[in-house]
Formats: structure tokens, sequence, C-alpha cells
């Protein structure tokens, strides 16, 4: 197995580097000295190391630079399909919404993106709209419009799925019947997906375009040998699982994929990934978990 004798000394100075520059936030957003001292001295603290070493963190300037290059690329899917497309049109053509979750709730980290549609963006009022309200927008012209879908993260591809293939409100057409009868244009610019939820929304939501700013594989999940959190390593591999899933039973974090809250994060899909606004449910139970427990970030999106 690879040497990790030094990984916690190594790890501490790299972050408390990283905090003293403030690329990093606050102890309150991000507690990694709380979070490495759940473990024992030795072995533990030094295989947690790497992991939070593997953890990727996002934070507000970060996130606005990805939200402003998704949806700005999203240009060349509109050039191609509008020759007379200007920049302009970006804040006078487009309608802008977000995929709700299957139980819309304030919380949703669409509305922390609505919000930076105007603020960072500078994108007008009028032209962002309520999902649930889409269809009547698009119904009122027959003119092709550019709908955006802005939101952070696509994880399993479900809810997006089901945004987009279900009926909306009391309508009885999906987002997928109206691409398909009408010529408007949609695209979906979350800043990072899973290649699990990319291929799926690709597959499964026909007439959906995707712009995103990152496409996470198999080598970013926790779970997986071939993750390069564990360097190629087998050994170093089999020491990491031997203590996520040891501390993550006796924090009674539920071995259940179908969960939320569980030890391999929402649908199996075990990455280390979080923002400054709140982490994706995409990863394990034992990043956030705060009963008897210090938390590496709080789970909660903030608004």
């Amino acid at each position: 197995m690879i040497n990790i004798e030094k990984q916690y000394e190594d790890t501490i100075t790299r972050y408390n580097y990283f905090r003293s520059v403030q690329i990093l936030p606050t102890t309150e957003d991000l507690d990694y000295k709380g979070w490495l001292n759940n473990f024992k001295d030795g072995l533990e603290k030094n295989l947690a190391s790497l992991i939070l070493d593997f953890f990727m963190f996002y934070p507000k300037k970060m996130v606005d630079y990805m939200l402003i290059k998704t949806v700005g690329h999203a240009g060349y899917i509109l050039k191609d399909k509008f020759p007379d497309w200007e920049h302009s049109h970006f804040k006078t053509r487009c309608l802008y919404t977000f995929i709700p979750g299957e139980n819309p709730n304030p919380t949703d980290s669409g509305h922390i993106f609505v919000r930076k549609l105007r603020d960072i963006l500078h994108i007008p009022q009028n032209q962002i709209v309520d999902f649930g309200n889409l269809h009547e927008r698009l119904n009122k012209t027959e003119t092709p419009i550019p709908v955006i879908f802005v939101d952070d993260f696509i994880g399993s591809g479900l809810q997006c799925f089901r945004a987009w293939n279900n009926s909306i409100n009391a309508s009885k057409k999906s987002l997928n019947d109206i691409s398909m009868a009408s010529n408007h244009i949609f695209i979906y610019t979350p800043l990072i997906a899973s290649l699990k939820g990319y291929d799926y929304i690709k597959r499964y939501c026909s007439g959906l375009h995707l712009s995103v700013a990152h496409i996470l594989g198999e080598e970013y999940d926790l779970f997986n040998p071939k993750c390069v959190c564990w360097k190629n390593d087998n050994d170093l591999f089999m020491q990491g699982m031997k203590l996520i899933v040891g501390k993550s039973e006796q924090l009674g974090i539920p071995d259940d994929d179908n969960k939320e809250y569980c030890m391999r994060g929402f649908y199996g899909q075990g990455l280390a990934i979080a923002f400054e606004h709140g982490a994706p449910d995409a990863i394990p139970g034992i990043f956030y978990c705060s009963e008897n427990w210090t938390p590496l970030i709080k789970k909660v999106y903030s608004r």
C-alpha cells in the first residue's frame, strides 16, 4: 500500500494555506479540522485526510464563473438553431427557469440560481419564469423561444427525466410533448453532471440539449476502485472502504442507495463534492452527518 503516514500533516498544511488566501470559506461552512478529528490518530486520520484531499469544494466565485460559462456555451447551440442569433438575445429572447425537485420547496438549489441570473448575468426579471408557468408562457406565442434551465448539479438524472416527461400542472402536455410539437429550443445548463446522469438525460430526454461545465465519471466515485482518490492502489481502496463503511455503520447511516441520506450517496454515486451554497444528495452521509459527529459541510442549501 502507498505510504500515507504524513498525509494528515500535509493535508492540514495545504488546507490552512487555502483558507489563508481565502480560497476556502470559514470553518462554519467547511470544518476540515473538526471533521478530521472524528477519526483516530494514525491510519484512520491519514485515510480521512486522503479522502479530504479528494473532496471538491466550489466557492461562490467559482460557481458564478461556471454559471457564466455554461449559459454562455448555450449560445453555440442557439447560434446553430437560430441564424439571426446575437449575444444580446440572452437578455431579450431567452426564457430562464430551473428543474424543480420532485417535491418542490424553497430550498431547491434552482432558486439560488434564479437569483444569480439576475445578479451575475443581469437577466431581466421578466425573462425569468416559474417552472409551473412555463407551459402557459410558451403557449402564448408561435415564435420559437429559447428556454434555458439553470442548476448546479445533475446526479442520477431522474429529477430531470420526470420534469421533462411528466405533464406540467393541469396541462396534459409535458415539455417533451411541447418540444416535439413546436420550434422552441430547450437547453439544460447545470454546472456539473455525473456521467450516469448525463447519459441518462441524453438517452431519455429527447429534445433537451445539455451545456455542462464538468462531467464526472467513475473515477470520481469513492466506492469504485478506479477512483483517483485511491491512486490505483487496491489495498488503499480496501482500507478506505473499511473506514467509510465502518464509520457509517457506527453513525447509523443507512446502506440504502434509494435514500437521499445514505452511506454511498443517492443512487450510489459516491461523489465528494459540495458548493458554498450546499451539497447534492450524491455525496456519502459521512460528509454531513451531524449526530455524534462533526460534519465537514452543511448539506442544506442556503439561499
